[in-house]
């Protein structure tokens, strides 16, 4: 069975850099590691434009169910993904014996800093709808295996070998 790195967290956490940079450090040793992130996974399912909360759960149960068929394949997978929706997570604890849960926590007044791709003040200065963890409540792992704090006072390969040392 493959393992399945579920890295979760509100937009702007870094969940992408700190995966895209784990994918970069353990893939030389690890030819059946493929990375999948929430972007990429949203344009394949034909999910643009999709943000509301029961659009956004079947998305979670969807990138689930596609780890699911990877890691019982032998692939190990990293899974950058909002993805905050308890029963998801429960579901991959159930489903995925290698399950590892990475939840990168970020106060609001640094990710509103970040506004990754302008989600925290659009153009017109307001607030982009259906926003987890603003107008979509969101439910924060509650036993992630890990927690990193990403206050952007260390750097993506910081943050990342501190992962590794974890896990």
């Amino acid at each position: 069975m493959g393992r399945l790195y579920w890295i979760t967290g509100l937009a702007g956490a870094g969940k992408s850099s700190v995966a895209r940079r784990l994918f970069e450090v353990l893939k030389p040793q690890n030819l059946a590691l493929v990375y999948l992130d929430g972007d990429s996974l949203r344009e394949m399912f034909d999910a643009i434009g999709q943000y509301e909360e029961g659009q956004r759960h079947r998305i979670s149960m969807n990138y689930a169910r596609l780890s699911h068929l990877l890691t019982s394949q032998g692939i190990d997978v990293i899974c950058a993904t909002i993805s905050m929706f308890d029963d998801v997570r429960d579901w991959n604890r159930k489903h995925i014996s290698n399950y590892t849960e990475i939840y990168l926590e970020v106060s609001y007044s640094v990710l509103r800093k970040r506004n990754q791709h302008d989600l925290y003040h659009g153009q017109s200065g307001q607030q982009i709808k259906n926003l987890v963890g603003f107008d979509i409540e969101a439910q924060f792992p509650k036993n992630p295996d890990i927690v990193l704090r990403n206050e952007g006072d260390e750097t993506i390969e910081e943050l990342t070998q501190r992962l590794i040392t974890l896990l």
